[in-house]
């Protein structure tokens, strides 16, 4: 197209709805229905996103309880350690040893099983 018959022509097929002025405008009958799927469309995705966030703050409170039960356990494993030194070198006489070794494994005891995942499914044997 030439250099001047281009802009001319955009500027003809812009203006056109503005100068048709015998042409009424029909109501689209798909409106209703275009705001109900918009609006569920709407809702769908502030659910996904609040999902969303929801398990991503459990994972976290998970991962920070976790987190807090390795520190017990290794605790825990380090009074025994010290424990055993002392009754290895007789700090400790047999009785209090035994007390509080027991008390000691109740905990460790108490500690793994809240550290263990909470889905125990049978597993089959391997054959």
């Amino acid at each position: 197209m030439p250099r001047l018959v281009r802009p001319v022509f955009i500027a003809l097929l812009a203006a056109a709805p503005a100068g048709a002025q015998g042409i009424e405008e029909v109501p689209n009958p798909m409106a209703a229905h275009t705001i109900f799927i918009i609006a569920i469309t709407s809702a769908f995705l502030i659910w996904a996103v609040s999902f969303s966030l929801q398990t991503t703050k459990e994972r976290a409170d998970k991962n920070k309880q976790r987190q807090m039960f390795l520190a017990e356990r290794e605790r825990i494993l380090d009074s025994i350690a010290d424990l055993e030194a002392d009754r290895d070198s007789g700090k400790i006489e047999s009785g209090q040893y035994k007390s509080r070794i027991k008390k000691l494994r109740g905990e460790l005891t108490r500690v793994i099983e809240r550290l263990r995942p909470t889905s125990r499914a049978k597993k089959k044997p391997v054959r």
